[in-house]
């Protein structure tokens, strides 16, 4: 019972995690576009700003994928079967 329990947590953190590695996604995409619309000369500081946050939002969502699929590895008993040498 005690493992259904366990499994079952780690399968709620896989989702979650990876909800929020999309959500982390999207928000470096929006953040990334809008870098370049502030490309121009006069906004050269406001622009590396926002890149700056957004690649701290890819980070982010690599991290949370990281998460997400050492979660469902545990949560889904993932195991890697090798085949023998023929």
């Amino acid at each position: 019972m005690r493992s259904r329990r366990g499994r079952g947590l780690f399968r709620a953190v896989a989702v979650v995690a990876a909800c929020l590695a999309v959500a982390d996604t999207f928000r470096w995409g929006n953040r990334w576009y809008v870098s370049t619309m502030f490309d121009g000369p006069g906004d050269a500081v406001y622009a590396l700003d926002i890149l700056t946050k957004a690649h701290d939002a890819l980070l982010h969502g690599l991290a949370w994928l990281a998460v997400a699929l050492l979660a469902a590895a545990v949560g889904w008993r993932l195991r890697v079967v090798r085949r023998a040498a023929a």
